[in-house]
């Protein structure tokens, strides 16, 4: 007997109701992408990580290579992301012509290491990409040190912690922007794939 991973059905189930008007709302209208009930989602999903604006993409590799492309980050430049993080991460990066440059997590969280990430600062230099893992922020206040003190950006991956707290503020407002992934096995999973630009 097969054990399912990840139910989708079964967890979706005590909402079952609002999905069901959600998707008459959207076949009523006739607006397929984009549309009234994206715009909400973004406002309502600013307004819930803390941040300015929220614009809704494709996915979370698409999130954060329409960031590092923002921000003129690509060929000649290097981006610093955590050696133990998720692929999508990594092909942003190399998506963008920027050179991956893996940094290795801390034992106890496994997140980006802030004293590692010093020694591998160049002037080639351009970002530093902080991937929360499991639920928890990485240590955003040395990482900021840094990144200040290198003139760097710091581009949040925030896909694995969505309504996680630093200090009591929202992951995905601790940096100069970031990126989340909705897909459907995430903290807030979509029906299929989605992610989002927060700024």
């Amino acid at each position: 007997m097969a054990i399912k991973f990840l139910n989708l059905k079964k967890i979706h189930l005590e909402i079952s109701s609002d999905l069901h008007k959600a998707f008459e709302r959207v076949l009523e209208s006739g607006q397929y992408i984009l549309g009234q009930e994206v715009e909400n989602f973004e406002y309502e999903f600013a307004r819930f990580c803390e941040v300015k604006y929220c614009i809704g993409v494709g996915n979370g590799l698409e999130a954060l290579a329409l960031l590092l492309r923002a921000y003129g980050i690509g060929p000649g430049d290097e981006v610093i992301v955590p050696s133990n993080t998720f692929v999508a991460t990594w092909l942003a990066v190399s998506h963008s012509g920027a050179q991956v440059v893996p940094v290795e997590p801390c034992q106890d969280t496994y997140n980006l290491n802030p004293d590692a990430i010093e020694a591998s600062i160049t002037t080639k230099t351009a970002a530093i990409i902080p991937v929360h893992l499991y639920g928890q922020t990485a240590d955003m206040n040395a990482i900021n040190k840094i990144a200040q003190r290198h003139h760097l950006l710091i581009i949040e991956d925030a896909a694995q912690a969505q309504g996680s707290k630093y200090h009591g503020r929202q992951a995905g407002s601790l940096g100069d922007a970031a990126a989340t992934s909705f897909y459907p096995g995430k903290n807030i999973g979509a029906l299929g794939d989605a992610g989002a630009v927060l700024f």
